[in-house]
């Protein structure tokens, strides 16, 4: 278990923290509202899996595959944590 968690953090880092960033910018560069940032990074973070993973490293499916995760399995997780931080943000 801590193992898969492990390895979808590896995945999700390359994505987290440039999303997180970027967000932050358009948020200080449009008013500044938390709505502004849950809503950029729901949008930002499937984007950026995109560019990361199916454009540049489009190899690293394959050793996430061996590991037993799937394409459509990461690409829903990618879904789910931007509406998570999304839903999270409109309850702050």
């Amino acid at each position: 278990m801590v193992r898969n968690f492990t390895i979808l953090w590896i995945f999700y880092k390359k994505i987290l923290i440039p999303a997180l960033l970027f967000s932050l910018l358009i948020s200080f560069w449009l008013p500044y509202r938390l709505e502004t940032f849950g809503l950029s990074f729901l949008l930002i973070l499937p984007v950026l899996h995109y560019f990361i993973y199916e454009l540049r490293f489009k190899s690293e499916y394959y050793f996430y595959a061996n590991l037993g995760f799937s394409r459509p399995f990461l690409w829903a997780g990618t879904i789910v944590l931007g509406l998570f931080v999304k839903i999270i943000i409109l309850f702050l």
